[in-house]
């Protein structure tokens, strides 16, 4: 875990970036973002064919047609001063999750300083030390002979980045995971580390939620990790505010990742820490199965789960998750039964206010 320093993370991307949201009683579209205004992609669909679609999911399935005229687009200084003097302010878009997947894989395990805690805190207080060295020295043995762990999961877990999760009543062992998650904007098999990070469209803020006592089935515990159990609650992956394309984020393992429960720090620490780097992970998952535009990648969490701290998610907690330069989500726990039976005519739909307290 980092030394906290005082000064609050700089989520703010650099450049402009892409959200799906919609604005009063208008429909879902794209808009560009940047700093604290925004504007429909469409508002320049005269002159670029790359501002023609109306969700960042279909831009996507077509990266490879558009995206260098994307990149030419949101890097002229006139789009940003179009979005500085017409824009809207962020706040008052309800925002969506920017995508949905078309295939959807998290990679475990694949944190040094994570896996060490873990160990730790499986082991006796006195064998602590021991225990620290020798999962270190198996992560270095690892790193060198080994290869991810990766594992699919539903696209139906997709939720939005900035609302409400029910909470079942029988789900009292939910986690966070706060990752960076990879949009694959290119196809193709056994591809390279080089090649994969080429595939890469852009990045998102990601909060795979985990629940832990379903990790392991006591039924069949020789079985090994019960992924659809454990990572299958509707809503349980939170992803967004924002899509950030690739060309803004030339090097990943600099991003800083931090999660904060009811605003005390659970998780900060950087992509560094992992031990096999997102092209590497990629290139791994091209060997198995075929990459296609639109496929998201969560690629592990840092130190510092619930499992770590004692403490679970329960309902009116509140979870801030962050990237840098990716943005912030955040989510509110809710009771499931108190949740059905507000007077809200569509309880479903997350609280407006909520977006705009925290959008910009």
């Amino acid at each position: 875990m980092l030394e906290d320093d005082g000064r609050q993370a700089d989520l703010a991307p650099t450049g402009i970036v892409l959200a799906q949201t919609a604005h009063a009683v208008e429909t879902t579209a794209v808009w560009l973002v940047h700093r604290d205004r925004a504007l429909p992609l469409r508002t320049w669909a005269a002159d670029w064919a790359c501002a023609r679609f109306a969700s960042i999911t279909e831009l996507i399935r077509q990266w490879g047609a558009h995206h260098a005229e994307l990149r030419r687009l949101t890097e002229s200084p006139q789009t940003a001063e179009a979005i500085a003097e017409h824009g809207l302010p962020a706040g008052t878009l309800l925002f969506e999750a920017p995508l949905r997947p078309a295939q959807l894989f998290c990679t475990i395990g694949n944190y040094r300083r994570q896996a060490i805690e873990a160990a730790v805190d499986g082991a006796d207080p006195g064998d602590a030390d021991r225990v620290r060295a020798a999962m270190a020295q198996a992560l270095m043995q690892r790193r060198r002979d080994g290869s991810p762990y990766i594992c699919l999961t539903s696209i139906d877990r997709v939720g939005t980045p900035l609302g409400e999760l029910e909470l079942d009543p029988d789900v009292d062992t939910l986690d966070w995971e706060v990752e960076i998650g990879a949009v694959i904007g290119g196809s193709g098999s056994r591809l390279t580390p080089s090649e994969a990070h080429a595939a890469i469209a852009g990045y998102c803020v990601v909060n795979d939620l985990t629940i832990r006592s379903r990790v392991i089935r006591p039924d069949l515990p020789a079985l090994g990790s019960d992924w659809l159990q454990c990572k299958s609650l509707r809503g349980s992956l939170p992803l967004g505010p924002w899509f950030v394309p690739a060309w803004q984020v030339p090097d990943p393992s600099g991003l800083r990742l931090r999660l904060s429960l009811n605003d005390t720090l659970m998780q900060d620490d950087t992509a560094d820490d992992m031990v096999f780097s997102i092209p590497e992970q990629l290139s791994y998952l091209s060997q198995h199965i075929r990459l296609r535009p639109g496929d998201l990648l969560c690629t592990g969490s840092p130190a510092g789960f619930g499992l770590h701290h004692g403490r679970f998610l329960r309902a009116g907690d509140t979870v801030k998750a962050s990237v840098t330069g990716l943005g912030e989500q955040i989510t509110r726990c809710v009771d499931q039964t108190f949740h059905q039976n507000r007077s809200s005519p569509n309880p479903a739909v997350p609280d407006r206010t909520t977006k705009k307290e925290h959008a910009s």
